[in-house]
C-alpha cells in the first residue's frame, strides 16, 4: 500500500495534465449553497408527486410556472397550489387550515421551512365545461371532482353519484364488453363513498348505455352533470348568523351562498352585492338597494376567528375578479382607503378563454390515471364495512383504452344528445 501511494504521488506531481475532481465538486457545492434553494414536493390530483427546485428569494409564481410546465397545462388559471402549516392534506371540513400559494409574494415568506408538500388543486370551478377548450384540462377537473366526491367534500344524491361513476368507468375502461366485464368487474374500483354491490350493479347498467363515447366525451358529460349539483365547487366556511345559528358560507362563480347541513338555503349573487368587508371576526356583505327599499341592507356573520374571516373575504375577492371582470387591473376609486390592499393578480376567466381560443387547441396525448382499487379482505365484508377498506395502488392503465389524442376541432358529445341527433349534426 505504501509503494502504491508513493508511486501515485510521484505520478501526479510530474504529470502534464491534471483534473482536480474533488476541488471542482467542492466549488460546485459552494455555488449551490449560494443559491440558497430547496426542493418543493408537489402532489398532483392523480396521486403522483414531483420535486421542484426553487430559490428562497424567488416569488411563488416561479414554482407555479414550473408545475404548469411539468403538466404542459394550457388553461392553468383555474388551478392553484395549496399548503398547510401543519402538513395536512386539503380538508373540506377545515378550509381555514389550508392556504393558497400567492404567486405575487416570495415563496420563503409563505412556506417557511418547506417541510410539507404542496397540493395541486382546482381553485376556480368552471361554470360550464364547454368553456374549457383542452381535453387535458377537463380531465384534471374530473380528477378533482372525483376526489371531492370520494372525500365527501361534495355531497350529492346517490342517483347522481351512480351516474357520475358510470361516466368514470366509461372513460377508464371503454365500452362495456359482456365477454370481458363479468358480474363483479367494478367491485375492486373505488368510485363512490359507501360503495355497495347494489350500487355497482346500477353503475354497470348505466355504463352499458354509454357505448360509443370516447374518454373525452364521457368526461365532458361527467362535468356537465357535476356542475348542476347544488354544492358543486363550494368550499364551506363555518359561521353564525345574527341569531347565533350555525351556518356555512361558501363562494362560487355565482356569488356568496349560505348553507345548512350541506343544503344551500340562500344565494347572494355578485350582481346584488355592493360591498364585501371584514373586521376582526365579523364578515359583512352590503346589498344593492332595491327601488322599493328606503335603506341599505347590511348582513353580518360571525366567523370562528379573524383568520377565517379574512380567508373568506380573500376568496370573495378572487372569485369575483376571476369570474366577473375582464381584467384584474381595475383602478380603485379610493386609492388611500384603509384596510387590506389584497387583490387577485392572475388572469381572469375571460382572458384565459380568449387566449386559448386565439392560439387554438393543443394536440397532445396523455394516459389517464385509473381509479384506486379497494382491497378486499379474505372474509366477505359486511354491508356496513363495504367501501371502508384500505386503498391499494391502482391497476396499470390499458393503453388501448386510455391513451387518446385530443379531439381537435370536434366538440364533445353533449350528455343529453342521442345517437340520432349526433348523426344529423
Amino acid at each position: 500500500m505504501d509503494i502504491v501511494e508513493s508511486v501515485s504521488k510521484r505520478t501526479f506531481s510530474g504529470s502534464s495534465g491534471t483534473y482536480n475532481v474533488q476541488a471542482l465538486e467542492l466549488a460546485a457545492a459552494r455555488q449551490r449553497n449560494k443559491l440558497k434553494g430547496f426542493n418543493v414536493t408537489v402532489r398532483f390530483l392523480d396521486d403522483t408527486e414531483h420535486d421542484f427546485f426553487v430559490g428562497k428569494r424567488c416569488k411563488a409564481s416561479v414554482v407555479m410556472e414550473q408545475v404548469y410546465q411539468h403538466l404542459e397545462l394550457v388553461e392553468k388559471d383555474y388551478f392553484g397550489l395549496q399548503y398547510s402549516e401543519c402538513g395536512s392534506a386539503p380538508n373540506g371540513n377545515r378550509p381555514e387550515h389550508m392556504r393558497w400559494l400567492d404567486p405575487s409574494k416570495p415563496i420563503k415568506k409563505q412556506l417557511n421551512n418547506c417541510q410539507y408538500p404542496l397540493f395541486f388543486r382546482v381553485k376556480f370551478y368552471v361554470s360550464d365545461p364547454s368553456k374549457l377548450q383542452e381535453e387535458y384540462t377537463r380531465y384534471q377537473f374530473c380528477l378533482q371532482i372525483r376526489r371531492d366526491i370520494l372525500e365527501e367534500r361534495l355531497i350529492l344524491a346517490p342517483s347522481t353519484a351512480i351516474l357520475l361513476a358510470s361516466y368514470t368507468v366509461q372513460a377508464e375502461v371503454g365500452d362495456y364488453q359482456p365477454d370481458e366485464h363479468g358480474p363483479n368487474y367494478l367491485s375492486n374500483l373505488q368510485l363512490i363513498p359507501g360503495q355497495s354491490e347494489d350500487m355497482e350493479k346500477k353503475i354497470a347498467e348505466l355504463h352499458k348505455l354509454h357505448k360509443g363515447q370516447t374518454p373525452a366525451e364521457a368526461e365532458f358529460n361527467f362535468l356537465d352533470h357535476a356542475r348542476r349539483i347544488d354544492m358543486y365547487g363550494v368550499e364551506l366556511h363555518k359561521a353564525k348568523d345574527n341569531t347565533n345559528k350555525e351556518i356555512d358560507l361558501g363562494v362560487t362563480h355565482i356569488g356568496l351562498v349560505v348553507c345548512q347541513n350541506n343544503i344551500r338555503i340562500n344565494t347572494f349573487s355578485w350582481s346584488k352585492i355592493m360591498k364585501i368587508s371584514f373586521k376582526r371576526k365579523q364578515f359583512f356583505i352590503q346589498l344593492i338597494r332595491e327601488p322599493s327599499e328606503d335603506y341599505d341592507t347590511l348582513l353580518g356573520f360571525n366567523m370562528e376567528s379573524y383568520r377565517s374571516s379574512k380567508l373568506l373575504w380573500k376568496s370573495c375577492v378572487e372569485h369575483h375578479t376571476f369570474f366577473r371582470l375582464d381584467s384584474p387591473k381595475v383602478k380603485r376609486k379610493f386609492p388611500f382607503s384603509w384596510g387590506s390592499k389584497f387583490t387577485y393578480s392572475g388572469r381572469t376567466e375571460y382572458q384565459t378563454v380568449a387566449d386559448v381560443r386565439r392560439r387554438g387547441k393543443l394536440e397532445r396525448k396523455f394516459v389517464r390515471s385509473p381509479s384506486k382499487q379497494l382491497v378486499k379482505q379474505q372474509a366477505a365484508p359486511s354491508v356496513e364495512d363495504k367501501g371502508k377498506v384500505s386503498l391499494a395502488p391502482g391497476r396499470p392503465p390499458r393503453p388501448y383504452d386510455n391513451k387518446v389524442t385530443s379531439l381537435g376541432a370536434k366538440e364533445p358529445r353533449k350528455a343529453w344528445a342521442d345517437d340520432s341527433q349526433m348523426s344529423d349534426e
